[in-house]
């Protein structure tokens, strides 16, 4: 019987096949540039897991270097809040964990504050294995300037994964403790190593993330199960909503 260290280092190599392949699929993407400006990507993989992580086209319209010193104190410590996306395809409501993922709660909050959000499109629809719609790139960097680290990470199991739980919402990173204002819905019970911070719960709009995936992955992508979804979703605004903790 396999030990848990060789099933995780089956685990391993299997992912880091898959995301090769992937990465060969991308490179040709771009040699051959089927898909336009408006979005394009790469995924990669870090030992044990994939990457959540895909940059999209520059906007200077919006500053995106900023601090975490300005980012740090914008919700008051612990106070419930609720990030709120107004999307082309209906709005979608996020209960931010601000007592566990406290960082990164404030993060969202002070680029949602900036209007860094605004007028982007959720670039990546995941639909075998990864059930997820990625959002939140901006810059064209995955970074506002800044790096927040890991907070409310899920608990692994035997294989060495953790399931996020459909309706979480997790930050995406290129490696462990560098999310910046990629983040990511989960539409579907999701496995993946527990190195995404879990950043709040969507209360509104999961039927929203569900109708886009339904709608698959654009044609245009190399990967029929990994790439801009087909029907396209962008967030017009998004703002936040807080209670001031009660003494």
């Amino acid at each position: 019987m396999a030990t848990q260290q060789q099933r995780k280092a089956k685990a391993r190599a299997r992912h880091e096949a898959y995301v090769a392949r992937q990465r060969s699929k991308t490179d040709k993407r771009r040699r051959r540039r089927v898909i336009g400006a408006a979005v394009a990507g790469v995924a990669l993989v870090m030992a044990g897991g994939w990457f959540l992580w895909w940059t999209t086209s520059d906007d200077a319209a919006v500053q995106a270097d900023f601090t975490y010193d300005q980012a740090g104190n914008t919700l008051p410590a612990g106070a419930p809040a609720e990030l709120v996306l107004d999307t082309d395809q209906g709005p979608i409501t996020i209960a931010l964990d601000t007592k566990r993922a406290p960082n990164n709660s404030n993060s969202l909050a002070f680029l949602a504050g900036q209007g860094y959000f605004d007028n982007t499109a959720c670039h990546r629809l995941t639909t075998d294995a990864l059930y997820v719609l990625q959002c939140g790139d901006r810059a064209g960097t995955g970074t506002p300037g800044y790096t927040t680290a890991d907070e409310n990470l899920p608990q692994a199991d035997q294989t060495g994964l953790a399931t996020y739980p459909r309706g979480s919402v997790a930050m995406a990173e290129p490696s462990g403790g560098e999310a910046g204002s990629q983040f990511f819905l989960v539409y579907k019970d999701t496995q993946l190593p527990p190195d995404y911070t879990i950043v709040g719960q969507m209360t509104q709009g999961i039927d929203v993330v569900q109708k886009v995936a339904a709608g698959g992955v654009s044609p245009d992508s190399p990967n029929p199960t990994d790439g801009p979804p087909a029907k396209p979703i962008a967030i017009t605004a998004a703002r936040v909503q807080q209670e001031t903790p009660t003494s």
